[in-house]
């Protein structure tokens, strides 16, 4: 299946609107970067402790829309921030950045977004924001979507819950590569092929995420936005820009970031001093 992409040479051609876009896009990340590392919201967002990641669900009340919910993941003190409460100023951000860069790179899009602070550590906002990010780079290479395209990615990828890698058997990335799958085709459960396409995304992603280590939202959103630019490459015919490579500055923030061991870790100017003075 493929979609029809119209002419847009001067978006994508080098001192294009796309090209003058990204001049300076990099030194805004990296700043953004360097001011989540410093605001961390990725333990209680009420007290700071580190959250407890149960196996068995119980009752807890939202601090502040007071909705009660039953979850497995909750404060040791009692806090609890539901789902859409804990995503909804990432999901602002988000909104802002898809109107704002024209980027036909969903891994380009996918950085700025995640560098913001309003993006934590971990959290379901990764769910939406990466059928969000693939849709709109496949609107901004200049092919047809459905009207209100993105929207509906965000809207679906948001109620996809946080910690299903682990407590049911798919991480919600690779959902989200499905979903955007789904919501370019118009794929519905009725429509054979176009259903099964959305599924075969979702699988395809899946099984390049078996690497043995405990969750990490950024290392599965990145992979899952590579690997839906190949998916989109060989199974709909939609060419993507690939962007370069991630290059991780959120390890800090993850206390079980498995470091070397991940493609995208790179130790900070300080943590190598002190490794090499360690002897490590």
């Amino acid at each position: 299946m493929s979609l029809a992409r119209s002419d847009d040479k001067a978006f994508l051609a080098p001192g294009g609107r796309h090209e003058s876009h990204r001049i300076g896009l990099d030194t805004m990340i990296e700043n953004m970067q360097r001011r989540t590392r410093l605001e961390s919201r990725d333990n209680c967002g009420v007290c700071g402790s580190p959250l407890i990641y149960g196996t068995e669900s119980v009752a807890m009340r939202c601090v502040y829309c007071r909705e009660l919910h039953s979850t497995q993941t909750y404060c040791p003190q009692g806090h609890y921030i539901c789902d859409a409460c804990h995503q909804s100023e990432a999901l602002d951000v988000l909104r802002h950045v898809l109107k704002t860069l024209p980027s036909a790179s969903p891994s380009e899009i996918l950085e700025c977004v995640m560098s913001h602070p309003s993006v934590p550590m971990h959290g379901p906002e990764h769910h939406a924001i990466v059928p969000a990010v693939i849709v709109a780079a496949v609107r901004n290479a200049g092919y047809p979507v459905p009207e209100g395209a993105v929207e509906e990615a965000v809207a679906r990828g948001t109620k996809v819950p946080g910690g299903w890698c682990g407590l049911y058997g798919v991480c919600g990335a690779a959902i989200g590569v499905g979903i955007a799958v789904s919501v370019l085709t118009g794929a519905t459960p009725l429509t054979g092929k176009r259903r099964s396409l959305a599924n075969e995304a979702t699988s395809f992603v899946l099984s390049g995420m078996l690497d043995g280590h405990p969750r990490c939202c950024k290392r599965a959103a990145r992979k899952a936005v590579e690997a839906a630019v190949v998916f989109l490459r060989d199974r709909m015919d939609i060419i993507l820009e690939t962007g370069r490579p991630g290059r991780c500055s959120h390890w800090e923030r993850n206390r079980e970031c498995p470091k070397e061991e991940c493609c995208y870790y790179v130790p900070s100017a300080n943590h190598a001093h002190q490794s090499a003075q360690s002897g490590e």
